[in-house]
């Protein structure tokens, strides 16, 4: 962590803002990126003068926006055999896809705005968009709107946290392997309900007297 740390600062101080923007890029087109680390550090220069703090979350929304819309486009175009590889390790089940597309067919322009703003999710959220066909006329606000928002969000944090940015970063490394390990147990415990904890229980007849 204290790696990427100094790595990202790294080329913050050489590239400026474009680190901020090709990091946000990368991870709305689904490659993990560190953009928790570099809109938090981030908001520690802007805290410290050397950027705006407008100017972070327009750069910022602006990669996240562009590599969104590209993953959109991917989905859209390349269908679902590309989607499931890029999405193989969160579902391969036909039946778990089709309540997906249900719930994009009524509710795609929150999912997609909230999604932005998760960790993890918004990496992913914008190929099965594409997949269910969202009219670009959801996709786009909504990718414009959870965009800014998470942008601000963050850069706001690192920018509030100030020098303690650093501290707070290894917090977040500290607790992220117990999040895992909670979201793992009840992953587990949710599947195992729905493998065996809703099976019928067989009728029990009594024996007919003699």
């Amino acid at each position: 962590m204290l790696a990427l740390i100094h790595w990202t600062l790294l080329w913050l101080s050489r590239l400026g803002l474009p680190t901020v923007f090709v990091i946000l890029l990368a991870e709305s087109l689904g490659i993990p990126s560190p953009s928790e680390v570099v809109l938090l550090l981030a908001g520690l220069l802007v805290a410290e003068g050397h950027f705006s703090f407008l100017a972070v979350t327009l750069v910022g929304a602006l990669g996240s926006t562009l590599g969104a819309s590209a993953a959109f486009t991917l989905a859209r175009i390349r269908g679902r055999p590309f989607v499931l590889r890029r999405m193989r390790h969160v579902s391969a089940r036909l039946a778990t896809w089709e309540r997906w597309e249900a719930q994009f067919t009524r509710r795609g322009f929150v999912i997609v705005a909230v999604g932005r703003i998760i960790s993890g999710v918004r990496m992913l959220i914008s190929y099965p968009a594409g997949l269910f066909h969202l009219s670009w006329r959801q996709f786009l606000p909504a990718t414009i709107l959870g965009s800014l928002a998470w942008a601000a969000l963050a850069t706001g944090v690192g920018y509030l946290a100030g020098p303690r940015v650093l501290s707070l970063l290894a917090t977040l490394h500290t607790t992220e392997d117990y999040a895992l390990g909670v979201v793992a147990a009840a992953a587990l415990l949710w599947w195992g309900w729905r493998h065996y904890g809703r099976r019928p229980v067989a009728a029990v007849h009594p024996e007919p007297d003699d």
